[in-house]
């Protein structure tokens, strides 16, 4: 039987079913049968054979797909009059007070994220207002867009009267919010100031300097 090709996870690899007595264990399959494959057969530096159909091929994906899943701490009643109870259950014992709002939760109702611990109202109220980086889906990528508003509108010149301080500003605008998550640097951002400089200079000099030559 012929190899196949090394190839990355989700890219013809077989993801089975998530099943929480197993944790992760279930979740790699070879790309040809469908067997189970272990920790082992993935990330390695040549290629592997499947137990099962012999085939040979190479798997990446995140270690942290292997790493064992952390049980959350059940919530405990509270036993002794006095004690502080959580603010979302009543019968259940406080253990921390909110990082944000200062509100006591009990172990179930207790978010750690990023060494801070949070209930959820505030959690839902972070991401709602994107002041948890941790839980973005998408960024808006300034500097990408500096770059497209300088040079788009050159199609159309008249366009960049207005584009051209557009660009300058969000340009500048992106050194101050996050960037893509692949490391990059402001090459973007200096390309999209060059650009929309040198259409300013060229406003200034059709509206300027040519009437001063005429005369």
């Amino acid at each position: 039987m012929p190899d196949i090709e090394p190839q990355s996870a989700g890219r013809g690899l077989d993801v089975g079913a998530f099943d929480p007595r197993r944790g992760n264990l279930d979740l790699v399959r070879c790309p040809r049968c469908g067997n189970l494959l272990s920790a082992s057969d993935c990330n390695t530096t040549e290629l592997v054979r499947c137990p099962s159909c012999q085939v040979r091929f190479r798997i990446e994906v995140f270690p942290a797909l292997f790493r064992a899943i952390a049980r959350g701490r059940p919530a405990e009643g509270i036993l002794i009059e006095g004690e502080s109870a959580c603010f979302y259950h009543e019968q259940k014992k406080a253990v921390l007070p909110c990082d944000v709002c200062g509100r006591f939760r009990c172990a179930l109702c207790d978010v750690e994220l990023d060494n801070r611990h949070l209930c959820p109202a505030c959690l839902q109220s972070g991401y709602k207002k994107g002041e948890l980086n941790q839980l973005e889906k998408s960024r808006i990528i300034y500097d990408s867009a500096a770059l497209w508003m300088a040079v788009l509108p050159m199609i159309v010149l008249p366009l960049t009267i207005l584009t051209a301080p557009a660009a300058i500003f969000l340009a500048i605008f992106s050194w101050f919010r996050p960037s893509s998550i692949v490391p990059r640097t402001r090459l973007r951002s200096y390309l999209a100031i060059a650009f929309a400089l040198a259409q300013i200079a060229f406003w200034i000099f059709a509206f300027i300097g040519k009437p001063a030559m005429l005369e």
